[in-house]
């Protein structure tokens, strides 16, 4: 049985969180969890796919447009 060697960062965003896992060898993945679901059951992913390589300017540009946004 091979063991992996995941690691998995939790970021808060409201009443979600986005998760990422990096694994040695392999492409980030991210996952929007409902962490602030009523009901345990529902407090799982409700979206995930690979970290794409344009995805932290497309953060920075949500941030900037929240910070002017007043945010």
């Amino acid at each position: 049985m091979k063991t992996s060697a995941a690691s998995r960062a939790r970021f808060p965003l409201a009443h979600l969180a986005v998760e990422v896992v990096r694994e040695s060898g392999n492409t980030p993945f991210f996952a929007l969890v409902a962490i602030e679901a009523i009901r345990p059951n529902d407090r799982k992913p409700i979206f995930s796919g690979p970290v794409t390589s344009d995805m932290p300017a497309q953060l920075r540009a949500l941030a900037d447009h929240l910070e002017e946004a007043g945010a």
